[in-house]
């Protein structure tokens, strides 16, 4: 089954720059300092001088991602369904997927020696919520085979309470949320299903207003003014007792308001190709190849506008697929680094 794809639609749009290389910009605009008090009859204030806008660049370099099948003639020929659009069909889940793939490795699984450069992780353990900066000396790390998430067990999972503090950590900075006045929070389906078995939930959605449709596509409900959305496509990475076989799956809670990340956008950045015809390597013009290539790149703008909240889940059923030492096969590939 193909996952619903949903990091896409909450990034900063911005075009690819055609014809000025392969580097993409987002500008954005520093906040102006307070006004001052005016005195009658002149014409600029006190302090002279006004207020001059400006703005910090974020940049981020455009790669191509791509994939392709064969179909043979006699395949064509022969075959009870329709195989150029099943293969239309197949390879255009896979460039979604894909591209959903690149957002989580670019803007989460951040290996930067910087605040500057990484998300805000917070990791739930069976003693507090660690800030992660704090813990490990300004350095926010998330490595494909546990680092911060070593701690996270199977019973330390997300609650109503966290999702609260998340969304007042963000009202304080004047995060500003997206349409419908909400941040979002975006989590795995194994997250999703504890917060709906949390009696804090439950009792919230009770009094919920009958018929009002879901603002995005997958979400479960909204609670202390943050839309929740599910995903089988989020952040995941070992647990707790890393050096062996993991006993627990550590999933990353992605809780944001808008600006904290931004992807390049994908009308015309997505193209199919079809390549058929005798060549010295197919003379016969038994095969024809069907595939798509894209040029994307996604990038956090502003790592004050959201967070990632490690913690684990009840649901213990993958574990015995962690082999000892290596990452979790449905984690995020090394291959989109």
């Amino acid at each position: 089954m193909d996952p619903e794809l949903k990091f896409y639609n909450f990034g900063i749009k911005k075009p690819l720059p055609k014809g000025e290389g392969k580097t993409v910009v987002w500008n954005l605009p520093y906040r102006l300092a307070l006004g001052s008090t005016l005195t009658e009859g002149t014409t600029t204030p006190a302090s002279g001088g006004g207020n001059a806008l400006s703005t910090y660049k974020v940049s981020a370099i455009i790669k191509q991602y791509g994939g392709y099948t064969a179909i043979t003639d006699l395949v064509d020929l022969t075959s009870i369904t329709d195989v150029m659009k099943m293969a239309a069909q197949r390879l255009g889940a896979q460039a979604g997927e894909t591209i959903e793939r690149v957002i989580v490795a670019e803007c989460f699984f951040t290996h930067v020696a910087t605040t500057g450069g990484s998300p805000h992780h917070l990791v739930k353990t069976s003693a507090e919520v660690t800030d992660a900066w704090t813990a490990i000396s300004g350095v926010s790390v998330v490595a494909l085979n546990g680092g911060i998430t070593n701690t996270v067990s199977s019973t330390n999972v997300l609650a109503v309470s966290d999702i609260r503090s998340a969304a007042f950590k963000l009202r304080k900075l004047n995060v500003p949320p997206y349409e419908g006045n909400n941040y979002v929070a975006i989590m795995p389906t194994e997250v999703a299903e504890d917060i709906a078995g949390d009696s804090t939930f439950i009792n919230f959605h009770q009094y919920v207003e009958k018929g009002i449709d879901a603002l995005y596509n997958g979400e479960i409900g909204k609670i202390y003014g943050v839309r929740i959305v599910e995903t089988t496509n989020g952040l995941v990475c070992r647990g707790s007792n890393s050096g062996s076989t993991a006993s627990t799956v550590a999933y990353g809670t992605v809780i944001m308001g808008k600006g904290f990340y931004g992807v390049t956008e994908l009308d015309g950045g997505i193209k199919t190709i079809i390549s058929q015809g005798a060549d010295k390597g197919d003379v016969l013009n038994q095969v024809t190849t069907y595939g798509w290539k894209a040029n994307f790149i996604a990038k956090l703008l502003n790592v004050s506008a959201g967070l990632v909240f490690w913690t684990g889940s009840g649901d213990t059923s993958s574990i015995a697929t962690e082999s000892a030492g290596g990452a979790y096969t449905f984690g995020v590939p090394e291959s989109y680094l």
